[in-house]
């Protein structure tokens, strides 16, 4: 499931007595960015994570309070501080943090059903969430008109959040490597889905990422064919640079145009350069990739990252 379906089946089971807290703000560098949620149940116990564990706990404490006054507050976290509280004491993280705790008599709000709905449907959408000044809380979400992308920030007490859909990963085979990446690409959260000889590719999206790996050349170049025009937003091919170029060069002798486009979707030798040897790690090595691309990343190490971890 993704992090949104399993905050909704917390919610959806809590009764009505669970607290909803979002991160909605963070100054300097943090374990997660702007978005991160995390449900509070009435028995204490915590569904999601927004941060690495430092927060958590005093996050449930104020979730007792919100849950008593029935009312949304704001919290915010200096995590810059040294001194006897448990979110600062040693941890030289370098960041301010608010955090937005709500409480969810209703079960599941129905914002959330609404963002549900709008993922099913494969809509990109901005969320603003206002975590300053009243109605505390508030949300308005509006959906992206096709091929528009945006970014999550904050801005005069409002988060702005931009939500594509998830990943869908089309994973063309029935070999040994195919099952992993489904597997894996399932345990990520995204959509998964594995198309064996002769079964239809399916609705292909700007968020999907079709991999051809059924390794026998006929049946590559017959799906290479479909995916080059498709709308899929990464093609990757499994197999040596030389063999993906005889299949182009196939593609074009059967009228299939190839273009920069094309190109710039196509990944082949598909999959991050980590020394992958078995199906396991061949398909971590795709589906890092999958992420990077999506992410706009380069796929290199964070040590070698200029900027911050999380998009700004």
């Amino acid at each position: 499931m993704t992090e949104l379906e399993t905050i909704t089946a917390a919610l959806a089971a809590s009764g009505g007595g669970a607290v909803l807290a979002t991160l909605v703000r963070v100054d300097g560098s943090a374990y997660r960015g702007p978005g991160a949620r995390m449900v509070v149940l009435a028995d204490g116990r915590a569904i999601g994570a927004i941060s690495g564990g430092c927060l958590e706990q005093d996050v449930r404490a104020h979730a007792e309070q919100v849950r008593a006054a029935g009312r949304p507050r704001l919290v915010s976290y200096d995590l810059t501080r040294d001194d006897d509280a448990p979110w600062g004491l040693g941890m030289g993280c370098n960041a301010r943090l608010d955090v937005l705790l709500e409480p969810c008599p209703g079960g599941v709000p129905a914002w959330i059903a609404d963002l549900n709905a709008a993922q099913a449907r494969r809509e990109a959408v901005v969320l603003a969430t206002r975590y300053e000044g009243e109605p505390l809380g508030k949300r308005a979400l509006r959906v992206l008109p096709d091929g528009v992308s945006d970014r999550t920030r904050a801005a005069e007490g409002v988060l702005h959040e931009y939500l594509p859909p998830p990943i869908a990963v089309v994973a063309c085979g029935d070999g040994p490597d195919t099952a992993p990446l489904v597997d894996l690409a399932t345990a990520l959260g995204w959509h998964a889905r594995a198309v064996g000889k002769d079964a239809h590719l399916g609705a292909l999206d700007p968020r999907s990422a079709a991999v051809v790996m059924t390794h026998h050349y006929a049946r590559d170049l017959a799906l290479l064919e479909e995916l080059l025009p498709s709308s899929a937003g990464y093609v990757g091919v499994l197999g040596p640079r030389a063999r993906t170029e005889r299949l182009l060069a196939d593609a074009r002798a059967s009228g299939v145009h190839v273009g920069d486009q094309a190109r710039a979707r196509l990944h082949a030798p598909v999959g991050l350069d980590i020394g992958a040897e078995t199906p396991q790690e061949i398909a971590l090595a795709i589906a890092a990739e999958v992420r990077a691309v999506f992410a706009g990343r380069e796929g290199g190490p964070l040590a070698h990252r200029a900027g911050p971890i999380h998009a700004r």
